[in-house]
């Protein structure tokens, strides 16, 4: 019987090949049909990834000095073999040389880490590398004043956040806590940027459907306000808009479920079944729209949620829930986060959304409640939007698309 000792080990060399091959894979299409870029394939790639994994294995039973000393000599050896490519070929580019050092590392965290972190390293390195053209048309399109916001936001974040640590809560019932404030800007600001990045790499432009789910992952009431207001411009086919827009607004409902499963997994299972019969409710209204109209697309330029302005403005808001929710809290108990919930849903979601997620003392069925009745209100509050700052024609639209969303929205609100 083969020990299990072996077996494992010979797993873990299995599975080096496997990744190398998957990066290999990438790198060797990648560098088809350009002549002189052949450094490294697919098969070169399986050898770097399993003569790491050996390194490593090798180290182990006789010196632990000897993994180093392969690696810098290896590192050396890359590198002398792009100074000679790029002698020779007179082009400049790092990529491949780089890609098989990491993957000469992710090698060695085969057989020194757990299963799951070099798989992990593999695929994140394999979408960086495949995310080539991309990530070269998001630099050409992004604005220096994007950039700039990006580069002040991080100094905020990464340099005023930890400042703000050692203050302590103070105000009604202590509900400021400026930390918690910031961090919880910083959460919302980077959830929406990840939108924006992905609005900016596939385009604004390539239809409805991807302008108003990107967009209601983004900001849903920005979107409908931006719309609304662009109606007023547009004297011919309105339905794509209505139709961006009332996805956006069921999208907001994903959102929220990605905004709860990163600050408390345990509410997910009860949360989901309400989140996604709302956001489906959307989808299908939109569906029918869809069949019945065919609408063409509608194309909106979105702003970077980066800006200080509006990060200000979430955290003052956020403070104010906070507020509301620990004075609600002591007069009506639990219950009373359900009417900070209704003044959060007419201006954010994402404020009542995020407390109930950090506050674990409340109850299930009253932290549910609540995110329920602010998304309801909070789509109420888009209708009236698109009522009294878009076409006449826009309101109607969208009203029979969102009305079915609240009725819902109300009757989940009332049976929990």
């Amino acid at each position: 019987m083969v020990p299990v000792e072996n077996i494992q080990l010979l797993y873990k060399f299995f599975l080096s090949i496997a990744l190398g091959a998957l990066i290999g894979i990438e790198r060797e299409k990648s560098q088809q049909g350009h002549k002189g870029t052949d450094f490294a394939g697919v098969r070169t790639f399986m050898m770097i990834t399993f003569f790491g994994t050996l390194s490593a294995y090798m180290s182990s039973l006789y010196f632990d000095w000897l993994l180093p000393v392969i690696l810098v000599c290896f590192s050396v050896m890359i590198m002398a073999g792009y100074i000679l490519s790029s002698w020779m070929n007179k082009e400049v580019g790092m990529t491949t040389e780089l890609s098989a050092i990491v993957s000469y590392v992710i090698g060695i965290t085969i057989f020194t880490a757990t299963q799951e972190i070099p798989i992990l390293l593999t695929i994140v390195v394999t979408l960086i590398l495949s995310f080539k053209t991309p990530l070269h048309q998001f630099v050409h399109n992004l604005k220096s004043n994007e950039f700039f916001d990006t580069i002040k936001f991080l100094l905020i974040a990464f340099v005023i956040l930890p400042l703000l640590k050692p203050i302590d809560s103070f105000g009604p019932f202590d509900s400021i806590n400026l930390y918690e404030i910031w961090l919880m800007v910083v959460f919302v600001s980077g959830l929406s940027y990840i939108g924006y990045v992905l609005i900016k790499l596939f385009g604004s432009g390539r239809g409805t459907i991807l302008t108003g789910f990107l967009g209601g992952i983004l900001s849903s009431t920005a979107v409908v306000s931006s719309l609304a207001n662009k109606t007023q411009e547009e004297h011919g086919d309105i339905v794509p808009y209505v139709a961006a827009a009332a996805i956006a607004s069921s999208t907001m409902f994903i959102r929220i479920l990605i905004e709860v499963s990163i600050l408390n997994l345990g509410m997910i299972e009860k949360l989901a079944f309400p989140m996604i019969l709302l956001a489906l409710a959307g989808y299908f209204s939109i569906s029918v729209l869809w069949r019945k109209k065919h609408p063409g697309d509608a194309h909106l330029e979105f702003k970077s949620p980066l800006m200080l302005k509006p990060a200000l403005k979430f955290g003052f808001f956020y403070g104010l829930i906070l507020i509301i929710s620990n004075i609600s809290n002591v007069y009506f108990g639990n219950r009373g986060v359900l009417i900070a919930a209704l003044i959060s849903g007419i201006a954010d979601v994402d404020a009542i959304t995020i407390f109930v997620a950090r506050h674990s003392e409340l109850s299930a069925g009253v932290g549910i409640t609540a995110i329920i009745l602010a998304s309801t209100v909070n789509t109420f509050v888009k209708l009236f939007i698109a009522k009294f700052f878009g076409k006449k024609e826009f309101g109607d639209h969208l009203m029979k698309l969102l009305v079915p969303i609240i009725v819902l929205g109300l009757i989940l609100t009332i049976l929990l």
